[in-house]
């Protein structure tokens, strides 16, 4: 049988296949997804749907861009990473400041000097490999991307709440404590299913998003709508067709990545514009982050619990931050940009 987040991914693949496929394909496509049952069915159908995007990409032909528009181009400017030495020393560093913190810090602190660690790290693998502090957020279109941002939230709150009751559990351990009764397996610390749907449903949107937007990669903008999208951003009309792949927007290198691409439209037409099914997202994903911060935050500080089981979160607001990534995927796969026939 075929878990709720599989079966997301499964009906994502059935819209993109829907979407590459010609119209009197469809009718077998949806018998074929209807008779999928077996998670092997699931993996072999969603690779074919990856191998189909792929194989009409392959043979798409190159877009001319005229010699005369090469010029307005900006060079790309060239990178300068850190020494992996020195990378590797930075993370080691943490790694090791990250287990003091939570073995000597006193209670509470130990999980936000943790949390702190391990955001950190990910500053230090970004500048390691993109030489942008925030190089974890950005996507292969050099773009901030949201939800790149929530899945660094979770593995954030919930790694760092995992690992301070897990190092707390095995020093109570040493010692004799807590009053409660002795631990006596220190890393069985149970995660309610709550906890771990929301972190599927984070997957599912980080993975459903890049499929979703894999299929405006192989259309083609109408001629006017590039020259609107240099005048809502102000660059160059040919630097954004040398950037651009297909109907969505990119920048040309990975300085030009903001903050508030997170916020912004997908498409060359809706990039200079608000997303709402963005912002909704970030709301609720902010909210839900800071309410199981604060509710770990107290089981630590509190002493009364032995810490065997991370916070659990009501139906409701997993109810809720499912139908906000709907609503997000959903608006991903709906096509703005006038496409060329």
């Amino acid at each position: 049988m075929l878990t709720a987040t599989q079966q997301s991914m499964l009906d994502l693949a059935l819209a993109c296949d829907l979407k590459v496929s010609e119209a009197p394909q469809h009718v077998a496509i949806r018998k074929r997804h209807q008779a999928i049952v077996s998670q092997q069915d699931a993996a072999d159908y969603i690779r074919e749907v990856e191998n189909k995007i792929h194989g009409r990409r392959k043979f798409k032909p190159p877009t001319r861009i005229p010699m005369a528009a090469v010029a307005q181009v900006r060079p790309p400017a060239k990178v300068s990473k850190p020494s992996s030495l020195l990378v590797s020393f930075a993370l080691l560093f943490l790694m090791v400041a990250m287990a003091a913190a939570g073995w000597f810090a006193p209670a509470g602190a130990n999980f936000l000097l943790v949390m702190l660690s391990l955001s950190l790290m990910l500053v230090v693998l970004g500048i390691g490999t993109t030489n942008h502090p925030l190089g974890v957020l950005i996507n292969e279109r050099n773009l901030m991307s949201l939800s790149r941002f929530q899945m660094v939230v979770w593995t954030v709150v919930v790694l760092g709440g995992y690992l301070t009751f897990a190092l707390v559990r095995i020093k109570w351990m040493l010692a004799g404590l807590p009053a409660t009764g002795p631990v006596t397996a220190p890393l069985d610390i149970q995660m309610d299913w709550q906890l771990v749907s929301l972190l599927g449903i984070s997957t599912t949107s980080l993975v459903g998003s890049s499929l979703i937007l894999s299929t405006k990669k192989d259309q083609t903008p109408a001629a006017t709508v590039t020259q609107k999208t240099a005048q809502m951003v102000n660059e160059p009309e040919p630097e954004i067709n040398a950037n651009k792949q297909g109907t969505l927007y990119a920048n040309q290198q990975i300085s030009d990545a903001r903050l508030t691409d997170m916020f912004e439209g997908d498409e060359l037409v809706n990039t200079a514009r608000i997303d709402l099914a963005k912002v909704q997202m970030f709301y609720f994903t902010a909210i839900a982050a800071i309410c199981v911060v604060v509710m770990i935050f107290k089981m630590v500080l509190s002493g009364n619990s032995n810490l065997d089981h991370l916070p659990q979160l009501s139906d409701g607001l997993v109810a809720i931050l499912g139908i906000s990534h709907a609503g997000y995927l959903t608006s991903k796969g709906v096509s703005r940009t006038q496409s060329q026939p």
